[in-house]
């Protein structure tokens, strides 16, 4: 999926793995998908907003915590993708000369601290300390000479002309927008617009596609084995792919995995769930559906990791990840959520979520939205239902962005 595979730990801060809970606490995140020129996700950048409601933390605790709190707690392997951190109104402390990172995590500057003396000194330590950074532009323009030093340029698609480095281009609020950015040469979008609906028309879901939803159904109903195992014989491809999981380095335990029950047992009902519904969202042909995959991906693990830390149960948890997981399945395949759900017997609340929007888990759902608009004051807003710190809200997005990109590298 990505094209910076980093070491599996390389980079990351020598103390204690746990996360500053105060640190994460003053912050408010909104992340966006990097999208490749092939149009396949090249990683993530990730906003880091001060809250403004207590003392003011270091910049370098900040992104430190950031670090961390994709592997707090180690059922997640660090992102392989472009990790780019952009601190809006951090101060930037003199620890950050000293700060350190995996090398997949770049550091957004914007470029007005290139007129502060003080500033420009600390992020040349810290590049001399291996951190590599991307230097955000609005209206004002550096010198090429400045350019020299950063790995990328953060703007609009037209400083392709001018620029001496690859550029992330911000032009992705629509379909149009986005395909003429990479068409003037952007190296990656910031962002992927999932207002259009990709599928022309609607169209029948393929015999596949309505054994995944079979399969859903019965694992949300707790069926026994044998009755899953029923539905992947009558599916070749599913049940090949089904041993393909099960023997690969993720899930192989000792000898080779060669019935059907024994790779659900291996695998699980809840991972199984989460790897049928990458299935579904993946069976569509369109090349361009793959930031949308991502972007499920990390709405289902984020509805579920705010359900458990919310206090509830496991059930409920996987039921959020369908939520989220299913959002966008109406653009993805050009038919409506009613279309779509009306003949699956999936649980109500999940059906009345994605339907009507209404029903317990449409708080999470807000919730993950807000994490993607960027506005700080709705994000507000709607976490206060939830009654959670901030801090676990923004843990559950760094580990649902760490899960995402580890789910996509099963395929």
């Amino acid at each position: 999926m990505f094209d910076l595979p980093p070491g599996p730990a390389d980079g990351l801060p020598d103390e204690d793995a746990t996360p500053d809970p105060i640190a994460l606490d003053s912050l408010a995140l909104h992340w966006q998908v990097l999208v490749g020129r092939d149009r396949r996700p090249t990683g993530v950048r990730l906003e880091l907003r001060d809250r403004g409601d207590g003392p003011a933390v270091p910049l370098s605790a900040l992104l430190d915590s950031v670090v961390r709190g994709f592997v707090a707690d180690e059922s997640t392997p660090f992102p392989h993708g472009l990790v780019l951190l952009a601190p809006i109104d951090g101060a930037m402390d003199a620890a950050m000369a000293r700060w350190s990172a995996p090398r997949n995590v770049l550091l957004e500057i914007p470029a007005a601290d290139l007129q502060d003396e003080t500033r420009v000194r600390i992020l040349f330590e810290s590049r001399r300390q291996g951190v590599r950074q991307a230097l955000r532009v609005q209206d004002t323009l550096p010198t090429r000479g400045r350019l020299q030093f950063f790995q990328y340029l953060v703007g609009p698609s037209s400083a392709v002309q001018w620029a001496s480095i690859p550029v992330l281009a911000l032009d992705s609020d629509t379909a149009l927008r986005a395909d003429a950015a990479l068409a003037a040469g952007a190296h990656a979008l910031v962002g992927w617009p999932i207002c259009d609906r990709l599928a022309s028309k609607e169209r029948e879901f393929s015999p596949a596609q309505r054994a995944i939803f079979e399969l859903v159904r019965l694992i949300q109903a707790d069926a026994d084995i044998q009755s899953l195992e029923k539905v992947f014989e009558a599916e070749p491809l599913l049940a090949y792919m089904l041993l393909t999981l099960a023997n690969s380095v993720a899930f192989r335990r000792g000898a080779p995995t060669a019935s059907l029950r024994q790779a659900v047992a291996s695998i699980g009902y809840q991972r199984l769930l989460k790897w049928l519904v990458l299935i579904l969202a993946i069976s569509s042909k369109d090349s361009r559906i793959a930031p949308l995959i991502f972007t499920t991906l990390v709405r289902g693990y984020c509805m579920e990791n705010l359900c458990i830390a919310a206090g509830r149960p496991q059930i409920e948890g996987d039921e959020c990840f369908i939520v989220g997981a299913f959002s966008l399945l109406d653009m993805i395949t050009g038919q409506t959520m009613s279309a779509l759900l009306g003949e699956v017997g999936l649980p109500p609340a999940i059906v009345d979520a994605l339907v009507d929007r209404r029903g317990p888990y449409v708080p999470y759902l807000n919730v993950v939205l807000s994490l993607e608009s960027g506005d700080a004051r709705a994000h507000g807003d709607v976490c206060t239902p939830l009654q959670l710190p901030a801090d676990a809200i923004n843990r559950s997005l760094l580990r649902a962005l760490a899960a995402a990109d580890a789910m996509l590298a099963l395929l």
